[in-house]
């Protein structure tokens, strides 16, 4: 299968790789966020081990280690005779003064250091050694748990600043998203991403040469279906108390996107104090976006709170309420009768996702230059779903449509009045206001755009650059 995605992460490891002296990349992200089939992609046709940890003992990691070595390197006498990661590195080390920039990576770092606590340590003396004699060996440190992973380059850890690379791995972009979805349409394209969102693992698992609602049932709802449950999976493997944070999990699917909604919905918080540190963990885990509102000021507290991956949002919304009757195989009538006819008013929320990414990553294809700022802002009386400003200082102000007939002049209308009545961008030496809509504009809006630059209509095709 084609390799999807990645490009700027890979082109700057292959730079790291290239360059003429120690490397000591940090690479993090959440689970399935496919950082693993990144580093494989980046290592192709490069003198390189790459060694993924378990959940073992240290001698059993260490055999493994050690046997990756030897299909690369040869099986050698002193090699197998080696007891710790000390010795390991150390031989390393000095294979890669014959064979400059020899790569070795260890995936799901955080293992090792669970089964022996001072490998951060070991690996600090052993990379001073090497960058000191200035020797050409890159080694890279892979994890899942990510506060660990940026624990250990913190103020007083011992690899604090010794990193030459550091790359956080997020989510692909929807562009690349629907890269997994050839022939599809557009709206076909946003649909799947607002389903299986962009984690590269999800939407490996969909057939293109199926609709959606049959990736969605074999995938999703079926009996035995890879992701029926991965977000129970997901907490499990990071959390303790699980069902506090399912609970909190489901009430922000649901709309519930603000402390007071959910310490109504969530009988378990009581108070603001209380649902902090879990909101706090949760998002440390990138499962939830804490938002302000772009004009707000810096003594105001007002937050909002969001899933930070479609696919969890779907899950939660859709998927957790039928579980009972998805487990009896009803997989195909859940679809027909309890998601199909919800699946637009659930893509609203998505869309705007959609188009704030857009005004992030793409703006310079129809404006003035790249998006530098932008979110959303909110007030007690109104809505703007994409605010921001771009790099040539220009503000931006934008309204999502997913609707079945086209958008009028009425929505740019209040889009204007809106914009009016917010401090942000006062100062700005222009606005622009784009409007992003699923089937088109009205023939009124469209002369509009066409007699005003400062009016820009997207559609779907032009939010995936078709």
């Amino acid at each position: 299968m084609e390799f999807i995605g990645r490009r700027q992460e890979i082109e700057a490891l292959g730079k790291e790789f290239a360059r003429p002296r120690p490397s000591l990349a940090v690479v993090l992200g959440r689970r399935r966020v496919g950082k693993s089939t990144m580093l494989l992609e980046a290592i192709k046709g490069r003198t390189a081990i790459y060694y993924q940890a378990t959940r073992a003992t240290v001698s059993v990691n260490l055999a493994f280690a050690k046997a990756a070595v030897a299909d690369v390197l040869g099986a050698e006498p002193l090699l197998s005779s080696l007891v710790d990661w000390e010795g390991v590195l150390a031989f390393l080390e000095k294979a890669a003064v014959e064979q400059p920039g020899l790569i070795l990576i260890l995936d799901e770092f955080p293992y090792l250091c669970d089964a022996d606590p001072a490998l951060p340590s070991i690996v600090q003396a052993v990379w001073d050694r090497v960058r000191a004699n200035q020797t050409n060996f890159k080694l890279v440190l892979c994890g899942s748990k990510i506060s660990f992973m940026e624990g250990i380059l913190a103020e007083r850890n011992p690899l604090h600043g010794r990193q030459t690379l550091r790359l956080d791995i997020g989510p692909m972009p929807y562009r690349d998203a629907a890269r997994f979805f050839p022939g599809w349409s557009a709206d076909d394209c946003l649909l799947a991403y607002g389903v299986f969102g962009g984690m590269p693992y999800y939407l490996s698992l969909c057939d293109p040469a199926v609709s959606l609602a049959e990736n969605v049932h074999d995938n999703v709802l079926a009996v035995g279906a890879p992701l029926a449950e991965e977000p129970d999976n997901l907490l499990q493997a990071e959390l303790r108390d699980v069902s506090r944070y399912a609970s909190l999990l489901r009430a922000i699917a649901d709309g519930c996107t603000d402390t007071g909604k959910i310490i109504g919905r969530v009988r378990e918080f009581s108070n603001a104090s209380e649902l902090a540190p879990y909101i706090s963990k949760l998002s440390e885990l990138r499962l939830i976006r804490v938002v302000r509102s772009l004009d707000a000021t810096e003594r105001e507290r007002d937050r909002r709170y969001y899933l930070d991956d479609p696919f969890l949002a779907f899950w939660y919304r859709f998927v957790l309420p039928h579980r009972s009757a998805l487990a009896a195989g009803h997989g195909i009538q859940v679809w027909r009768d309890r998601i199909a006819p919800w699946l637009d008013d659930y893509m609203g929320n998505l869309f705007e996702w959609v188009c704030r990414d857009y005004a992030r990553l793409y703006a310079q294809e129809r404006l003035s230059s790249p998006g530098q700022t932008v979110g959303q802002i909110w007030a007690d009386d109104y809505d703007i779903d994409v605010a921001g400003q771009l790099l040539d200082g220009t503000a931006l102000f934008g309204e999502c449509k997913w609707w079945k007939d086209p958008v009028g002049s009425n929505v740019l209308d209040h889009l204007v009045q809106c914009a009016a009545r917010t401090p942000y961008g006062k100062g700005a030496p222009r606005r622009v206001y784009t409007l992003y809509a699923r089937s088109g504009f009205t023939d009124d809006v469209v002369a509009k755009a066409a007699a005003d630059p400062a009016v820009v209509l997207l559609t779907p095709e032009q939010l995936l650059g078709r």
